[in-house]
């Protein structure tokens, strides 16, 4: 049945306007049965009627007058010849109904006073002669009805559609945030980082030029590194920002994971930190999701401090993975205690992608100074989140 009904719209789709006169034909061959006693002076009129049906999409407000019009002649020249009346409610209800789809409300209702109105002395008009106002009544009630509900009818689909299409305009807008802040987040955590360290490195590069050439060459030399590796991760997502189509969307980078961390550390330290690193538990049986936020946690912590605690301050990275929860803790010792760190923008956004992606977990993060320091830690449930919703919220 589903098939049948795509291919019938297909046809549709393709071809509008021989579907359109295909219908005329039936609704004029449906009316001509139900008009018993027409003969030659109903019959024109009875067809410009239905051949208003090929233009009920295209403009059925005025198709909906010229039938009106043509069936009220048609009604008149039948009573002054003596012949029965052409049967053309059919038509007339089609086109109300297409009127309520396409027009405003304002419009539909203008044309359904005008279309009750001279349906209902359509009704009637078989009575004349006799001046049965019981009869003409009878006749009336149904017509009206049916005109009203074909009416009814087409406007509510025309809300049901606009309905759906508001929702569709919705989730469309809310997945296009939903991806801005995803690049934007992937942005920060691929650029922001790399950038600090440069900044690093290049301060202490040019502390120590004069005294010790040597390690300024090694700076430099860990800034060319770190530069070309930025590049070439701004570039990757510069191809998707570019990208139109979906089937040539490329990934933003091959997303890091845990067995990435010591490198990460390695860079960091090169740039001035101190850092201690605690890992317990098996690390790389967590799944990808999980390894991806914690390396990120921990890449945005520790440019943080660089950023604010600078050079030679001493930072501890522990992570834990139990048989429920991984617990990341990042805690520096170098900013003044009790003192909040400053709160800069890129802080905020750094901050905001951490916690996004623990909130996906189903995790909790906790970010503020300690009596030492700065503090950073993030509980992560092993089950939860986007692909557990049923899980529990920690």
């Amino acid at each position: 049945m589903t098939r049948r009904r795509d291919r019938v719209r297909a046809f549709d789709a393709a071809h509008p306007l021989l579907w359109d006169v295909a219908l005329a034909l039936l609704v004029f061959l449906a009316c001509t049965s139900a008009s018993a006693g027409l003969r030659t002076i109903g019959t024109p009129f009875l067809l410009v009627t239905c051949g208003m049906v090929v233009l009920r999409r295209r403009a059925p407000l005025l198709a909906l007058a010229i039938a009106t019009g043509a069936l009220s002649a048609g009604v008149v020249a039948t009573a002054l010849a003596g012949e029965d009346a052409p049967w053309g409610y059919l038509a007339i209800w089609i086109l109300l109904f297409h009127v309520g789809l396409r027009r405003k409300k304002a419009l539909a209702a203008a044309a359904a006073l005008a279309g009750v109105a001279a349906l209902a002395a359509f009704a009637g008009a078989g009575a004349w002669g006799a001046g049965a106002l019981g009869a003409r009544a009878a006749a009336l009630l149904p017509v009206a009805a049916m005109s009203a509900a074909a009416l009814l009818a087409g406007a509510q689909l025309r809300a049901s559609r606009e309905a759906q299409q508001q929702h569709r305009d919705e989730a469309a807008r809310a997945a296009a945030a939903a991806e801005r802040s995803r690049i934007s987040r992937e942005m920060h955590d691929l650029i922001g980082h790399d950038l600090s360290v440069i900044a690093s490195l290049s301060a202490g590069g040019q502390n120590v030029a004069r005294s010790s050439p040597e390690e300024a060459e090694r700076a430099f030399a860990a800034i060319g590194e770190v530069s070309r590796a930025s590049v070439g991760q701004l570039r990757q997502v510069l191809r998707l920002l570019r990208s139109a189509d979906d089937d040539d969307v490329l990934p933003l980078s091959p997303q890091p994971d845990l067995s990435q961390l010591d490198d990460l550390i390695v860079a960091v330290r090169r740039a001035g930190l101190r850092i201690d690193d605690e890992r317990h538990g098996d690390l790389r049986g967590l799944p990808p999701a999980h390894q991806l936020a914690t390396y990120r946690i921990i890449q945005e912590a520790l440019t943080n401090t660089l950023r604010h605690s600078g050079v030679g301050t001493a930072v501890t990275v522990r992570v834990v993975a139990r048989a429920r929860e991984v617990i990341v803790s990042v805690a520096d010792r170098g900013a003044v205690p009790g003192a909040e760190q400053p709160a800069s923008s890129t802080d905020r956004h750094g901050i905001i992608g951490m916690r996004e992606r623990v909130d996906a977990l189903g995790g909790t993060l906790e970010v503020g100074p300690t009596a030492a320091g700065w503090l950073v830690r993030a509980v992560i449930p092993r089950q939860g989140g986007v692909a557990d919703e049923g899980s529990p919220r920690r």
